[in-house]
């Protein structure tokens, strides 16, 4: 019988769980036309949440075309990307696809390519040259189409920040604003999975992409709804697991969404009929011991304050930058708390909630107690 718990993938069905009202209101957003911004730290469900309210609101008056930037290095492979996706998603034949192209990208004059199977092997090829000279065909083509077909396009765009790793990426930024905040059929959704830089190119006053929409940020999802969704995921498949256990799997790793249903996978697969608090923990060491190489290399990549700036957030101390911390741990001056808190926050190692600082990726906090602070943890709920 198959886990019912799933990781490292898009999450669907009955292994989704929780995010009614983010699911509501992502949908409100699409509906009523609202540019939306998805903030969260990594692994926390932006990618499972935009595809589940996609399936549900694509239709016949509403197609949504999802674009994933994660190997797009350059400005001139977005455009190809963005032209080839929502063709696709706007038209059922290739021979309309190419029709459709043909007609609206006439300055550019692209080529078309078909393979064997044209739903997977459609290529669009299109003259750098030219681009650069009309890009805004490239930019408007979903509001063209839109406006034609009489419909409405969202235009979800996962690891959106890598734009800005582009060449020239402030004049891009530049571009992309000054021609999207003109449509009125074509809805915009970006996300992706590094929170910090998300954060800088839609807060900042000065940065293109300052309130271009709605900022939704992901909370965590509550410990009540993991302990149900563990429970009931262990009863489908004829295991058990009390409210308990379900409630140490969901606390051991924060409640962080990525790492509850792994550790739950874990706990199922050395389960054989009912789960204990021997299994949990011994799952929660084989977790831990799967990423130890990645962990490894993590830490020796940090200064020997900056690793005392951790071992004081392990440590649950309130005030970093208080004489008090630093002479404990270590830490130089006050100055030097806020330049290591600035770097570690950018790397993504910490995050700040509510002025309390934290460790982004749990795992890691319970591996670096483990094996640099030589921390036992508990093996009790």
């Amino acid at each position: 019988m198959l886990s019912p718990f799933t990781f490292g993938r898009t999450v669907r069905g009955a292994m989704f769980t929780d995010r009614e009202q983010a699911s509501a209101k992502l949908r409100s957003n699409f509906e009523n036309r609202i540019n939306t911004t998805l903030i969260s730290p990594r692994r926390w469900g932006k990618s499972s949440l935009v595809e589940k309210v996609a399936t549900q609101v694509n239709g016949k008056k509403i197609k949504v075309v999802q674009l994933d930037l994660f190997a797009v290095k350059n400005e001139e492979d977005f455009y190809s990307l963005l032209s080839r996706s929502v063709l696709k998603a706007t038209a059922g034949k290739v021979n309309e696809w190419m029709e459709t192209g043909k007609k609206f990208l006439k300055q550019i004059n692209p080529t078309f390519s078909v393979g064997i199977d044209p739903t997977q092997d459609f290529e669009i090829k299109m003259s750098w040259e030219e681009l650069q000279k009309n890009y805004k065909e490239v930019l408007h083509l979903p509001e063209k189409i839109a406006k034609e077909k009489d419909i409405d396009i969202i235009l979800c765009i996962d690891e959106f920040q890598n734009i800005a790793s582009f060449e020239d990426p402030d004049l891009f930024q530049k571009r992309l604003r000054s021609e999207w905040q003109h449509h009125e059929r074509t809805t915009y959704c970006l996300y992706g999975s590094k929170q910090h830089m998300l954060m800088e190119l839609f807060e900042k006053q000065s940065m293109p992409f300052y309130k271009f929409g709605e900022i939704m940020y992901l909370p965590k999802i509550e410990e009540k709804y993991w302990i149900k969704f563990i429970v009931s995921g262990f009863e489908r498949t004829n295991k058990s697991i009390t409210e308990e256990l379900a409630s140490q799997i969901a606390r051991t790793v924060s409640c962080h969404p990525y790492y509850v249903q792994q550790l739950a996978h874990l706990t199922w697969i050395n389960t054989s009929k009912k789960a204990t608090v021997e299994i949990i923990t011994q799952s929660a060491d084989d977790l831990l011991n799967q990423n130890a190489i990645l962990y490894y290399k993590e830490t020796e990549d940090f200064s020997s304050t900056q690793l005392n700036f951790l071992k004081a957030v392990a440590s649950n101390a309130e005030e970093l930058s208080s004489k008090e911390t630093i002479s404990r741990f270590n830490l130089g001056t006050s100055a030097n708390v806020s330049k290591i808190k600035e770097t570690l926050q950018t790397k993504e190692v910490i995050d700040i909630q509510m002025g309390k600082v934290e460790f982004i990726d749990p795992a890691y906090e319970l591996w670096f107690k483990k094996n640099v602070m030589k921390i036992n943890l508990p093996n009790k709920p």
